[in-house]
């Protein structure tokens, strides 16, 4: 163990930067701030903050930790909280959420140490140690430790163990300033175990920090003063995403209708499935130089021996069989190695069989993996269609090679989730409550499937004709209609909270609920979702994931889906919008 100066001595810059910024009397620094890094230093020594995602190496914790609050108090420099107070209230208050917010910050991740390590202590001999947690409190000064991973450990868990961590990190003090106010108690308590929904600004502000820290980690660019990061080559993300989705469940492995599939040594992977996620994933980490296309993905995972190839091509046609369940699917072929390096860490082999095909993929195949957000079918075999990704009639399959590159964009893609651009910085990406402005331009609009607002609204969450008294969800629904029906919002164009899809009405989340009520935009989205006008995820959630193409750009945007929402709201609405589609979950 390390004494917490020596652990934050390589952060001297990041600290003077954070101190400059919260903007407190020295006395107030070193009570509340400075003992608060100095126990968080103490508490996680050089843990690492994931074993092969981001700030995986050793005292990768602190360092996310400490990038994080200087991320969250640049980000809260445009911000003025709280929100709806105010000017003198919140000039009175600024500081408390000041403090709300880095502490929020340093506390988010706190729980992987008891949830996703596993720490042997030795206090003077390696010959006997103890588990220990930071539960605890912080190590004997003069131990040593060992880390190893909890192979069983629940993605997500550790957002839950914050609370009981607080006392370790916060002085009383600091923790009785938090708790005299309910609005930023209340936001705190939300941030800190992950709920960053119903943490409001806090949790906005947090979120996004926690994604610019992550994403310049993971691409190499990272800025604190520690000895220079080289920037990451895009296989090297590519294979950490693939590793993390594995891992987390987001491509389910060995079961029917499955992205991905166990056969001894060898893994393979459903090729448009596996890409477009594995897409989706860099895009809302807010990784720069993502390739829109599939094809680009394959041609950088072949160039670096990383499929094992079919002859000159990277898919192959399989048959899949589990129990009575069979699918041709078209996969890419790896060695269980280049994901899971430890034979202890990989999950067991199917119950069944993957057998490759005599058959050669169709030449079609490529352009099959080449969009990323289509219908386009695996492969182009004959067989009955199925929405994992099994083969379609050849007679369905897409002749055309058409790209996101492609796609008419009739508006600049609005920067309401995380989204990214082949030059878009990281910054950029995150910047979710301000217009796009590095983001595409437009190359065909159709009249027909754009419509500007004729005038600008209040974001009151007042509507003509309903009392203030009357639901915040009835009162959005009853806006969202005036508003469509008297053009005051836009749809489809320049940073339109609104875009129509073939399969709904999309509302961007959470832009759309702000725009209707600033101050109260959380409650006026949860008692919207209780109305029950909108459709739900086959997951049961209420946010579905789109991607926006074109001109070389891309962005993921979190939407609300209400279908035949011409029937429900009785209004007109423009067509679809080409550039977005509708993401599988």
């Amino acid at each position: 163990m390390r004494e917490p100066n020596a652990l934050l001595a390589p952060f001297d810059g990041e600290l003077a930067a954070i101190k400059a910024r919260a903007g407190v009397p020295p006395q107030h620094w070193q009570a509340l701030y400075q003992q608060v890094f100095e126990n968080y230093a103490a508490l996680i020594q050089h843990l690492p903050a994931s074993e092969s995602h981001h700030h995986a190496g050793a005292g990768g914790l602190l360092q996310h930790g400490i990038e994080v609050v200087r991320h969250t108090l640049d980000l809260k420099q445009g911000v003025t909280l709280p929100r709806g107070e105010a000017p003198e209230v919140q000039s009175r208050r600024q500081d408390l959420w000041t403090y709300a917010c880095v502490t929020a910050a340093l506390l988010h991740d706190l729980g992987k140490p008891v949830t996703d390590h596993r720490i042997t202590l030795f206090d003077g001999s390696h010959e006997r140690g103890r588990a220990w947690s930071p539960i605890h409190g912080p190590m004997p000064v003069g131990a040593t430790y060992r880390i190893a991973f909890n192979p069983r450990r629940v993605y997500r868990h550790h957002e839950r163990i914050p609370p009981l961590l607080v006392h370790h990190l916060i002085p009383a003090t600091g923790l009785q300033w938090i708790a005299g106010d309910s609005d930023a108690l209340h936001s705190w308590l939300a941030a800190i175990q992950g709920d960053l929904a119903d943490a409001g600004a806090i949790g906005e502000i947090v979120g996004k920090a926690d994604g610019l820290s992550v994403a310049r980690n993971l691409s190499g660019s990272t800025h604190v003063q520690l000895p220079t990061a080289q920037a990451k080559p895009l296989v090297e993300r590519l294979i950490t995403g693939l590793r993390y989705l594995l891992d987390n469940g987001d491509l389910p492995i060995n079961k029917r209708g499955a992205a991905a599939y166990l056969d001894g040594d060898t893994l393979w992977l459903v090729s448009k499935t596996t890409l477009d996620k594995l897409r989706t994933h860099l895009i809302e980490e807010g990784q720069p130089g993502i390739p829109s296309r599939n094809d680009r993905l394959m041609d950088e995972l072949q160039q670096h021996d990383l499929l094992i190839p079919n002859d000159d091509r990277a898919i192959w046609l399989c048959q899949i069989t589990i129990g009575d369940w069979q699918q041709q699917l078209t996969c890419l072929r790896m060695d269980v190695s280049r994901i899971w390096a430890d034979p202890d860490r990989r999950p067991a082999s199917i119950e069944g069989q993957v057998e490759p095909r005599n058959a050669e993929p169709n030449e079609n195949d490529s352009a099959a993996a080449s969009s990323p957000a289509s219908s386009t079918p695996e492969t182009t075999a004959t067989a009955s269609p199925d929405a994992t990704g099994s083969v379609q009639n050849s007679n369905q399959a897409d002749q055309s090679d058409s790209s996101a590159d492609d796609l008419p964009l009739p508006f600049n893609i609005p920067n309401e989730s995380a989204a990214n651009s082949e030059t878009a910085t990281a910054e950029q990406s995150d910047a979710n409550d301000r217009p796009s402005t590095a983001t595409a331009t437009a190359t065909a609009t159709a009249p027909s499937e754009a419509r500007p607002a004729k005038a600008e609204h209040k974001a009151d969450g007042q509507v003509p004709g309903l009392d203030a008294s009357e639901d915040a969800g009835k009162r959005f629904l009853a806006w969202l209609t005036q508003s469509i029906e008297q053009q005051t919002v836009p749809i489809n164009t320049a940073k339109a909270r609104i875009h129509v899809l073939p399969e709904g009405l999309a509302l961007v989340s959470p832009g759309i609920f702000r725009d209707f009520d600033s101050a109260n935009w959380n409650h006026a989205q949860k008692r919207f979702q209780k109305l029950q006008v909108h459709k739900k995820t086959p997951r049961d959630e209420n946010i579905w994931t789109c991607q926006a193409s074109g001109n070389r750009k891309q962005a993921i945007l979190k939407i609300i889906l209400i279908p035949d929402a011409a029937a429900i709201l009785g209004v007109e609405l423009p067509g679809a919008n080409p550039a977005i589609s509708l993401l599988e979950p």
